[in-house]
């Protein structure tokens, strides 16, 4: 780390140096252009403008008929902090952006549709709805700044790290890209990619990036530059997060909960060997082994490690997140196939601390609205040949996406299962869910399609974009979740087999979200994120006026009722997430608890029950002898409380040990309040 540092050092005195001098000198073009890029494909763009004293920025790009379209006015002063800022247009989700911010003397002031108010200090100002040019011109500052840390408003501080250099071409002329992490503004660093003046070149990852106009072709490059910049400021981080024991591990005076039997067992001990449980029993019954380390459990609850059956790990902090949070296996339902192999790699080797990882492999149809991993067909034989492909890369699982079209789900049925492998995905548009299963899926994501089922051939038509979201709000109170239709519903379901993926926080956030309230995935750890995800977090919801927030609380009370009726109804559910790991899947539990399923069913769901349907339950899933010794300890009672999750305060992954407070501080986020 010390020589990590001592490099770092020296690449400030020779080239960002030259950068902040260029940056005086050498102003932007009039206008530059640049392309949105969603998985390597155009889906937007992005123009920057020189103004009197600042930048006009327009933004806008397009995910599968959801997606912003801003345009920013930005003046700054000397030292290139904002002064006056406003952004207009609508947001991801269509909703109405009207944001704007003043410096006036020692009085800065903003309002934005999630919070409004007045700080007196001076620092950089980032809008909520950011676009690539406003972190571009918060890197510009920052290379200007003493230590290169700058205050941010309304609270935080960014920092800027520079990591590494490669020659591009920039119309035709040999130039420098410089790499940057800027650090402070959420969970990981973000990279940015400067040219010699501070002008952005490119901003982003492979799934999402923009980049100057006339380089679309070197962004691979770049992507691919920076994913190893990341990797090894990761690796060189990492031996501090974990503790591999030097001998056996013996956890004593534990409630143990046995997720066989869906009961918690008294004054236990487990004992670890390795990567591997060697011993349960109760207390007294096994002796300490030589050499074991002693962990006293009294008062607290040793459990398997948990499942989020619905993730897209992107990040290496998202590995952090999810340890911290007692989730010691994932299964990743869509990414880019080459940089998820090597975090899957690198999770299974121990040189990055993170869980381990079930992959599904995506398919969609080509079309307007298609999602964000180019994975697209269109004929028997496509998807056959994508199928395979995934299967020899060692994927266990083919999720099907909303522009397939529906007579492809037969062929895709036939031929995974022909593989071994699970079946699964979003409903098709032009479907209705019992035709999916019908058709072959063995599991359905997200639990709008239980209730788009129940709606009009004209909506299910649509639901490849905006609409399998905006009708969950609009309609799914119509439904009665204890009707003859949802009950036979449901018992077809059962009858098939047929896996429930329900991702409740998503439609509690959709549904209940309120401007300057906390999103509720959050909500019960807000004050410990980092200021900039804090801030972020205080969502507007669907909701556009009164009427609208009393019908979608009806409608997520449905969702709830759907929920529940499908516990009652024997239909198998898995627990996921499908945003920000960690705290979202604790709420998630909490949801379904809420719903009326009992705290130990929704730990059999989270831990015993995904290991079922992840093919996993001869090693994970349950403490018994001989299994991987994947476990969490909780201060706490989770059988009568699942929010008791929230307290876990060690983590036991493959036999090696995680403080969680020591992960979430890596990534930003503070102690719990005691």
């Amino acid at each position: 780390m010390v020589a990590l540092q001592s490099a770092i050092g020296r690449h400030w005195t020779a080239s960002a140096m030259a950068m902040v001098l260029g940056l005086a000198a050498t102003p932007m073009a009039s206008a530059t252009d640049y392309t949105v890029l969603t998985s390597g494909q155009p889906s937007g763009a992005m123009s920057v403008v020189e103004a009197p004293g600042g930048r006009e920025i327009s933004f806008r790009f397009n995910d599968r008929g959801r997606g912003p379209e801003v345009r920013s006015v930005v003046t700054v002063d000397s030292d290139l902090l904002p002064v006056n800022l406003s952004i207009d247009g609508v947001d991801y989700y269509k909703l109405a952006v009207s944001e704007h911010f003043k410096q006036a003397g020692p009085a800065a002031t903003w309002r934005a549709a999630n919070d409004s108010g007045t700080v007196k200090a001076a620092g950089f100002y980032l809008p909520s709805e950011t676009t690539p040019e406003h972190l571009s011109m918060l890197a510009r500052a920052l290379l200007r700044s003493p230590g290169h840390r700058i205050p941010l408003l309304p609270s935080g501080e960014a920092r800027l790290e520079p990591l590494i250099e490669r020659p591009i071409d920039i119309g035709g002329t040999p130039a420098v890209a410089r790499l940057f992490a800027l650090q402070g503004l959420g969970y990981e660093a973000r990279p940015i990619w400067l040219d010699a003046h501070g002008e952005l070149l490119m901003q982003g990852n492979a799934w999402f990036a923009t980049v100057r106009h006339g380089m679309e072709a070197q962004a691979e490059g770049l992507i691919r530059a920076q994913a190893e910049a990341l990797e090894k400021r990761d690796l060189a981080r990492s031996s501090a997060l974990m503790r591999r024991p030097s001998g056996p591990v013996m956890f004593r005076n534990v409630s143990l909960f046995d997720a066989v039997a869906r009961v918690t067992r008294a004054n236990m001990t487990v004992i670890v060997d390795g990567s591997r449980i060697v011993a349960v029993g109760q207390n007294g019954e096994t002796a300490a082994p030589p050499g074991a380390t002693v962990i006293d459990g009294t008062g607290k609850t040793l459990l398997p490690g948990l499942w989020d059956m619905h993730v897209h790990l992107a990040t290496n902090s998202d590995g952090l997140l999810h340890l911290a949070a007692g989730v010691t296996s994932v299964r990743d339902l869509a990414n880019t196939m080459e940089d998820t192999l090597l975090r899957k790699r690198r999770f299974e080797t121990g040189e990055l601390p993170g869980p381990r990882m079930v992959l599904a492999g995506f398919i969609d149809g080509p079309g307007p609205l298609s999602g964000p991993i180019k994975v697209l067909v269109s004929t028997p034989e496509e998807m056959r040949a994508a199928i395979r492909t995934y299967a020899a890369r060692g994927y266990e699982q083919i999720k099907l996406y909303s522009s397939l079209d529906p007579a492809l789900v037969p062929v895709a049925a036939l031929e995974a299962h022909r593989l071994g492998l699970r079946l699964s995905g979003h409903v098709p548009a032009g479907m209705t869910m019992r035709q999916a299963v019908a058709a072959g899926f063995d599991e359905v994501h997200h639990l709008n399609f239980t209730a788009l089922n129940f709606m009009s051939a004209d909506i299910n038509a649509k639901t490849n974009g905006i609409t399998r979201i905006t009708a969950i709000a609009e309609h799914a109170w119509e439904i009665d979740p204890g009707s003859p239709k949802v009950r036979e519903f449901i018992a077809f379901l059962k009858a098939k087999g047929t896996v429930v993926d329900p991702t409740m926080s998503l439609y509690e956030s959709d549904l209940l979200g309120r401007p300057g309230t906390p999103a509720p995935n959050l909500a019960a750890d807000i004050d410990r994120l980092p200021p900039v995800v804090r801030r972020a977090a205080y969502g507007a919801g669907l909701a556009r006026g009164e009427k609208e927030v009393v019908r979608n609380a009806a409608s997520f009370r449905t969702m709830s009722g759907l929920l529940k009726a499908l516990y009652d109804g024997g239909v198998p559910l898995v627990a996921g997430t499908d945003d920000t790991p960690g705290f979202t899947y604790h709420r998630e539990l909490e949801l379904y608890q809420k719903a009326g399923i009992p705290a130990a069913d929704v730990l059999y769901i989270a831990t015993l029950g995904a290991a079922r349907v992840a093919g996993r339950e001869a090693e994970l899933g349950s403490v018994s002898p001989g299994k991987l010794a994947d476990l969490i300890l909780v201060d706490g009672n989770p059988t009568a409380s699942v929010s008791d999750l929230r307290k876990t305060v060690l983590v036991m992954k493959d036999g090696v040990l995680f403080q969680p407070d020591t992960l979430l501080s890596e990534v930003g986020v503070g102690p719990a309040a005691k």
